[in-house]
């Protein structure tokens, strides 16, 4: 069974692809954001501007700028394994 973390908007992502999640420092310039400097293509989720991103999400395939905190995103990692284990 394949579970996904909803990380904004109407974007879901498989919880087997996604290899890291870095909150957005708010005072980066966007030139000397060295999270963006990865060679996978860039979602911003929901086409919000740079300064609206307050986490990234890298997966196998795309970096996602996500409009959701770092804590947040932690928060609903752990809430989808809580709930599955209650299944097992």
């Amino acid at each position: 069974r394949i579970m996904y973390l909803h990380i904004g908007e109407n974007e879901v992502i498989p919880l087997t692809s996604i290899i890291s999640i870095v909150k957005c420092h708010p005072t980066k310039s966007v030139k000397t954001n060295s999270v963006k400097k990865f060679s996978k293509p860039f979602i911003a989720v929901g086409n919000i501007s740079d300064n609206k991103i307050k986490s990234y999400v890298l997966t196998d395939e795309y970096l996602y700028g996500s409009p959701i905190t770092l804590e947040t995103l932690i928060k609903r990692y752990k809430n989808i394994f809580s709930r599955s284990q209650k299944f097992i």
